[in-house]
């Protein structure tokens, strides 16, 4: 008697799954429901007497040290320092207790993630940490499997990036992905700027002593804090990253996106009690009226337009719009997949195109304009479907009012589609969906065939098997 197939399940195969974001890398275990570990993609290295080591536990990043400089891990969602990303999956698999020997391993990785940080990949796990086994994924892939949706249209708001990708049948179209940089940090810098607008200085939690709460009138209120002394001196990477992550918390705590007819409404109705006030480290209670709120969140919808003066960093369209077109003819990439495609009618042809798309590219892309024009470029065919599978992930897609205003202006922008938007109102499902997902896929019992081993490495070579596998 012939015994059935084996199917391997979850608990069999015990994967580790890792995803790199631009401000935070995820690591955990196949089937579970939220990453094991979050650290952020940054570390410290100390530099002191000639001795170099790095810090990676947030916490002993609060305080400054002797010689201690912040480095970044990943920039724009792509690994930027691979011996930094090395030296953190190592501390990654101490703290958890990982053989890496034991298990195989799923990464997640960008849509422009290029050839050579494919080989540094395979060569980092497979190679360096001898994993039996390795597969590398797309973020916005694993975002459908969370959401248990192959056909879908992936919008992540995060904090480097926004990023639009179309997905059929699990794959991405890479040809038709889109994404700016007008994204979390932007609305950081903007903050940033509220502040020296105002004449208020920004001064990190570890400069402070103690302070007295004073609310801000004018521009003469001045903070009344005793100043904590250092006999070194604090390296400007190290200030900024403390700066950062009071803007971060700003950031979560003040926006609000609102569409264009209720903002008008709401400035009318205005009050003082609609002011909100934050509390900087030094004790200055700075008001935000709901108009300065508002202002701020819809920048994402029309960065250039929304905003009176320039931001720092974004000052042209050309630095917001860096993603338009992910194919590189000088790198080997995967076989596209390309869907069946209806034939246009040789009216439906739009004879103005080039120079719209000209005159577009001078604009700044702001996220509605992003959604649709990934919408506008798809097939007849595709469009609808996909229309009415808009996923919404990422940290700074949790800004209040950001879903119903994108559904809004996408419903308003094309009364012939069906606009439906599924955004989870858990939160560790927005921010980590591509972790989610991935230990989703690594925990299906067919996925094991998908695998890549050492020997076949060895036996294809890195190209081949980039082209053929990790499309």
């Amino acid at each position: 008697m012939t015994a059935a197939p084996q199917v391997y399940g979850a608990d069999e195969i015990n994967a580790i799954v890792i995803d790199p974001g631009s401000y935070q890398t995820k690591i955990g275990y196949a089937g579970y429901d939220s990453p094991s570990m979050v650290l952020p993609s940054y570390y410290g290295l100390v530099d002191a007497d000639g001795n170099k080591r790095r810090i990676f536990d947030e916490s002993l990043l609060l305080l400054p040290q002797k010689g201690l400089e912040i480095k970044h891990i990943v920039e724009n969602n792509a690994v930027v320092d691979w011996e930094g990303f090395e030296a953190q999956l190592e501390y990654m698999f101490k703290k958890l207790d990982i053989d890496p020997t034991q298990q195989p391993v799923l990464l997640t990785e960008s849509t422009m993630s290029s050839y050579e940080s494919k080989v540094n990949a395979l060569k980092l796990f497979l190679e360096k940490h001898k994993f039996p086994a390795f597969y590398l994924v797309k973020q916005p892939t694993t975002v459908s499997f969370a959401h248990g949706r192959p056909n879908c249209l992936v919008v992540d708001v995060g904090h480097d990036l926004v990023t639009v990708t179309p997905i059929v049948d699990g794959l991405c179209l890479k040809n038709q992905v889109m994404g700016t940089r007008y994204a979390g940090a932007f609305l950081n810098q903007q903050f940033e700027q509220f502040l020296e607008d105002k004449k208020i200085a920004l001064r990190p939690h570890y400069m402070i002593k103690s302070k007295k709460i004073v609310h801000w009138e004018s521009e003469t209120t001045t903070a009344q804090f005793e100043e904590r002394k250092y006999d070194f001196e604090v390296a400007e990477s190290f200030r900024e990253y403390s700066k950062l992550r009071i803007l971060q918390e700003m950031k979560k705590t003040l926006l609000n996106c609102m569409d264009e007819d209720n903002e008008e409404t709401q400035e009318a109705k205005e009050a003082d009690d609609e002011v909100r006030w934050f509390e900087l480290p030094d004790g200055i209670a700075v008001p935000f009226s709901k108009k300065d709120r508002t202002i701020l969140s819809n920048s994402l919808f029309s960065p250039l337009e929304t905003l009176s003066k320039p931001v720092k960093g974004w000052e042209t369209p050309e630095d917001g719009n860096i993603v338009k077109h992910l194919g590189n003819a000088n790198e080997a990439s995967s076989k596209e997949y390309v869907p069946m495609r209806r034939a246009k009618k040789p009216e439906d042809d739009d004879k103005d195109k080039p120079e719209e798309d000209a005159a577009e590219a001078q604009k700044g892309f702001g996220l509605l304009k992003l959604v649709q024009t990934v919408l506008d470029r798809l097939d007849i065919d595709l469009k609808p479907q996909l229309a009415n599978n808009i996923v919404l992930v990422g940290s700074t897609s949790l800004v209040p009012g950001l879903n119903a205003k994108l559904h809004s202006e996408l419903s308003l922008a094309n009364p012939s589609l069906k606009i439906r938007i599924h955004a989870s109102g858990n939160t560790i499902e927005r921010r980590y969906a591509s972790w989610v997902g991935g230990s989703i896929l690594s925990s299906l019992g067919t996925f094991h065939q998908l695998w890549v081993s050492k020997g076949e490495l060895d036996a294809v070579g890195a190209e081949k098997l980039i082209v053929n596998r990790f499309r």
